[in-house]
């Protein structure tokens, strides 16, 4: 899987389905489905939504409940809650769940720690963290020169001797 994405020094707007969200400056936006965590094959039904990546996010992947019923078409019961985590007094649920990351095809990524499932006060857009990166074993190569972002599996090696 290789994923190749750029960004904007300046505010740009980004239009899907019925909804136009603003996304800010220097931003990354890709784009990803949600499903049930048992879902191994991809299932064009599902419908894709915007994120942003976010390498300080502490956390796999963060959703608003509004967002993951708007945008993903999931109720939060349907996800099984695997724990809660604190964040600034509130307890979010950390739900079980697939997300799909969109390049040529859907690539799944495992989410073993789940997805927090903000009730309210969550991001203003979903964030992708460097943990479900790491997890995954994909690579991540800025080119701030040309405002782009590569995102990617390791190559195979093969090591003739």
């Amino acid at each position: 899987m290789k994923l190749q994405l750029s960004y904007s020094g300046k505010k740009t707007h980004l239009t899907f389905g019925n909804e136009t969200v603003e996304v800010k400056p220097y931003q990354v936006v890709l784009w990803v489905s949600i499903s049930v965590r048992d879902l191994l094959a991809w299932d064009p039904r599902i419908p894709r939504f915007p994120a942003l990546l976010d390498p300080g996010n502490n956390h796999n992947f963060s959703i608003t409940e509004e967002q993951l019923v708007k945008w993903a078409g999931i109720q939060p019961e349907l996800l099984e809650e695997q724990r809660k985590l604190q964040e600034k007094g509130t307890k979010v649920p950390v739900r079980a769940a697939a997300l799909w990351l969109h390049a040529k095809e859907p690539f799944r990524l495992t989410m073993a720690e789940g997805i927090a499932v903000y009730p309210t006060n969550g991001p203003r857009l979903p964030l992708l963290g460097l943990r479900a990166l790491t997890q995954n074993k994909l690579r991540a190569l800025f080119h701030a020169d040309q405002m782009r972002v590569i995102i990617r599996t390791a190559p195979n090696w093969y090591w003739p001797f």
